[in-house]
């Protein structure tokens, strides 16, 4: 089970399809409509009611002082019926038969399914977690995931400043849950996920507030990280946290692609083929002014050289038509099939999404990173920085000469293809590593978590 956003969801049928290929028979839940998605890669699938991300009832008492005064009264007055008609909105119900029925040897969740990891546990069901991040644990000498700090790289990177760096993520985290708790009087997501675990009996012990993301993490459950030891900064990692390595489905079929776009782009890619012109992908997956200002920029840097071609996929944003005067090498698309086009490409100009990242490094494609600044962007970013896969840079300080310059580079320097091809043969070697996980927890689910080979090991 995933969330069903697009990049857990396409690294997910990686993950199913090696499960089916070793034997085992895989299906596929989620809360969020993919059932068309998903059984277009041949998976068995099952719909489950979508998350109550706001499980609390509505209060409808107008606007202004007044109407929030009233609110305020209600939430206090009625708190213990607000909060069990809350844990009533989850729904958890429809999960719970499921599990009956299909009697499962083993669940895999994202961990972002708070309400179904807690209904699984609670249930004794072998239960494993899967993560798109890389480690978000403490440990010595790693920064927070969302930091672009790289460790022992000027003051941000001393063992002292990342020290200090996770003291204030865990003191933000404990305010911003003091405050949910307060506003809402125990009506916020996390207090009503907090009282349905209670009132199902789960071991509350595994439960933690420190660490991101938000609103809850879990102690001594095994998660899967579908991201490359070797590209992590180095660090004793969390025990409980196995990197199986990128999830890319090379067979994956889209169905955003209408034939008219195919073939446009089927063209172009024959005109990279035929002329022998380097090939810039660039993909943006949403855009917020900044963006498209350095989208622009991006534009003319490009235009200027007729030794390159670029195809720009805008995240389904091409109708806003904010690019003007687009040279004849740049080909803006609304979609694009991304494994399609990265095979080909020469470079990657990306914002530090993790999927990216390992689709490059499965087709050995360097990058040029702008962070999007977002979530674990910051953190992706930095460890291509420290591994020399590529190039980061920030969207708001360079120019089109500068963007234009830093394109060069990676196009003509060797090393980041070195670094590439040795980080993607590390990514082939360790392809057997998660069916081999999951394999010694089918047989023996009492060992779930103590599958314990040292990070990078070649099992």
């Amino acid at each position: 089970m995933t969330t069903g956003l697009n990049g857990i969801l396409h690294a997910s049928f990686e993950l199913v399809a090696r499960l089916e290929a070793a034997g085992h028979e895989v299906t596929y839940a989620c809360p969020h409509d993919v059932g068309d998605k998903v059984r277009a890669q041949g998976f068995q699938y099952v719909q489950l009611p979508e998350v109550a991300f706001s499980p609390a009832p509505e209060i409808d008492a107008g606007g202004g002082f007044k109407g929030r005064l009233t609110k305020l009264v209600h939430r206090v007055k009625y708190a213990k019926q607000r909060q069990k008609a809350a844990i009533a909105a989850l729904n958890m119900e429809v999960f719970q038969g499921l599990l009956d029925e299909q009697q499962a040897d083993l669940l895999l969740l994202d961990m972002e399914l708070h309400d179904h990891i807690i209904t699984a546990v609670a249930k004794q069901i072998p239960t494993v977690l899967i993560s798109q991040w890389f480690s978000t644990w403490e440990s010595a000498g790693l920064p927070p995931i969302f930091r672009s700090t790289i460790p022992n790289r000027g003051w941000r990177g001393t063992k002292m400043a990342i020290q200090l760096d996770w003291l204030r993520l865990k003191l933000s985290r404990r305010m911003n849950v003091l405050k949910g708790k307060l506003f809402s009087v125990f009506t916020d997501r996390r207090s009503v996920l907090l009282a349905y675990a209670k009132s199902i009996n789960f071991p509350m012990a595994l439960l933690e507030t420190k660490y991101w993301p938000p609103p809850l993490t879990y102690r001594q459950l095994p998660v899967l990280s579908m991201t490359a030891w070797a590209l992590e900064f180095p660090h004793q990692p969390w025990p409980w946290l196995y990197y199986v390595g990128p999830m890319v489905y090379a067979n994956r079929k889209d169905q955003q692609l209408d034939s008219a776009v195919h073939d446009r782009l089927q063209q172009i890619l024959n005109v990279k083929r035929d002329s022998g012109k380097s090939l810039i992908y660039c993909s943006v997956s949403s855009m917020d002014e900044g963006d498209q200002v350095f989208l622009q920029k991006l534009v003319q840097a490009v235009g200027e050289r007729e030794d390159w071609i670029m195809i720009l996929g805008l995240g389904g944003q091409l109708e806003r038509n904010f690019l003007s005067a687009v040279p004849s090498n740049v080909h803006p698309f609304a979609w694009v099939p991304q494994l399609q086009v990265l095979e080909q490409a020469d470079c990657s100009i990306n914002h530090g999404g993790i999927h990216t990242i390992n689709e490059c490094i499965h087709f050995r494609v360097p990058m040029l990173i702008y962070s999007g600044k977002r979530y674990d962007q910051n953190g992706c970013a930095a460890r291509v920085d420290f591994h020399e896969l590529g190039i980061v840079a920030d969207k708001d300080e360079d120019d089109a000469i500068a963007i234009r310059q830093k394109i060069e580079q990676l196009l003509h320097q060797v090393s980041y293809r070195e670094k590439m091809d040795q980080i993607h043969a590390d990514y082939l070697d360790n392809k057997t590593v998660l069916v081999k996980i999951i394999d010694q927890w089918m047989v023996a689910p009492h060992t779930i978590g103590h599958f314990t080979p040292k990070p990078g090991l070649k099992v």
